[in-house]
């Protein structure tokens, strides 16, 4: 059987899920490498991705075109008036957007108070 009759599925995905009726949040898990990156801007055709929150905690790997989506999606976001927080990330996120020297661009959520002492 030759390997490119049947190519191995992605390892990450992206989807646009819904919090209550007004909230939409982009999640991104696993490889998030270019190829998925490129799925899931040709599966929204020509359509703007606007959200009010990322999640990229369960990312493993980020591409520079996954980058570039994010950087995307915030900047249609608040030109929608939309407010977007990256509210989740993991460590090859937060390394890749230190290094890219994109961090500022995204806002991160405010510390909650801190835990009750006993």
């Amino acid at each position: 059987m030759d390997m490119w009759e049947h190519p191995r599925p992605p390892a990450g995905t992206i989807t646009i899920e819904r919090e209550g009726p007004d909230r939409r949040v982009l999640c991104l898990r696993g490889d998030v490498d270019t190829a998925v990156a490129t799925h899931f801007t040709t599966t929204q055709r020509r359509e703007r991705v606007v959200v009010d929150a990322i999640d990229a905690g369960g990312v493993t790997f980020m591409s520079s075109s996954a980058l570039a989506l994010l950087v995307k999606t915030v900047e249609a976001s608040t030109a929608a008036g939309r407010h977007p927080v990256l509210r989740a990330t993991s460590h090859p996120v937060d390394r890749a957007l230190r290094m890219s020297g994109i961090e500022y661009l995204f806002t991160r959520p405010e510390p909650g108070p801190p835990p009750p002492s006993t």
